[in-house]
Order: structure tokens, then sequence, then C-alpha cells
């Protein structure tokens, strides 16, 4: 990023939308932040993307979204040090109205310690990994790729590079 750029002092959603305008029409930016009160905002959409850190708020977002039918994508990733280095596990999990058994086992709803991520630890590949598997899923779901197991939840293991797929309908 410039400095000029830097200057300008947007928020996040304002910069990311300067820059997705360019390639894509239609974004809306919506510099809120969700609560009880405007979750009804979400009403209508076919799909969410949910990746925010507090779970207490994540769990009511993804109360509303199951009550109103609309399918979700939540990203998580949870990282501590062992011997001197970074390890954990990125997630992706899936909510569609067909399928919503293992949320309760797969995404919590209350805030827990806190993990190496939550020091600001600056770990974009990971994030964009995240990113990758959630709209991976979502071109599944939607028919642009193929998709055999129907998993529901994902992981990445970081130290041992092992992808794991659950909660599969197929």
């Amino acid at each position: 990023t410039s400095i000029e750029t830097l200057d300008k002092k947007l928020t996040k959603v304002d910069y990311f939308t300067s820059i997705y305008s360019q390639m894509h029409n239609g974004i809306k930016p919506n510099a809120i932040y969700l609560m009880e009160d405007n979750l009804h905002l979400l009403n209508g959409l076919t799909c969410v993307f949910v990746c925010i850190d507090r779970n207490a708020a994540k769990g009511k977002i993804l109360t509303h979204l199951r009550q109103q039918g609309i399918s979700f994508y939540d990203t998580g990733l949870g990282v501590n040090i062992a011997e001197d280095n970074l390890v954990g596990t990125v997630r992706i999990t899936t909510g569609t109205p067909a399928k919503l058994d293992h949320l309760p086992l797969r995404i919590g709803t209350e805030d827990l310690d806190e993990n190496e991520y939550s020091t600001n630890i600056q770990i974009a590949d990971l994030n964009a990994l995240n990113a990758a598997l959630a709209v991976i899923k979502w071109k599944k779901l939607i028919g642009f790729y193929q998709d055999l197991k129907e998993e529901h939840h994902s992981t990445y293991s970081i130290n041992t590079a092992q992808l794991l797929n659950e909660d599969c309908t197929a």
C-alpha cells in the first residue's frame, strides 16, 4: 500500500471497496458492526461468509442466518506456539438449510481463552488459505466445482499439512 493511500486513513471497508470495485460491479459496502438490532440487514441474502473473531457475536449471527434459511461459510483460525514454532488449524464450516446438525460441535458460541492469533500476529498466508477454502466450498455448493463428498466441515493442520473433510452428506 502506498503512503498516499495510508494517508487517506480509509476504513478497511472503504479501502477494499476501492480495490475490488475496479474489478467487479455491484459491490455494496456496509461499514457497520452487525449487532442483534441490525441482523435484519442479512435478510434476503443467499449466502454469507462469516469471518469474525468473537464467538459470542458469531453465535448470534449464525442463529439469525439459520432462522432465515441463509447458507453460510464460517472461517476459523487458531494458532499457538510449540517448540518456538507456530502450530494450529485453519477451519471452514458450512451451514445450509439442508445440513445444520453438525454446527454445535464445530463452531463455538462463547469467547475462549486467547491464543497467539489474538495477539495480532500477522499470518496473512493462513488468512488467505482460509478465504480460499471458503470460496472453493461456496463454488462447490453453487455447482461450479464437482463435490463428491459434500463436506460441511474442513480443517487444515499446519504442522502435519493434513486436510480433513468431515460432516459429509454424500
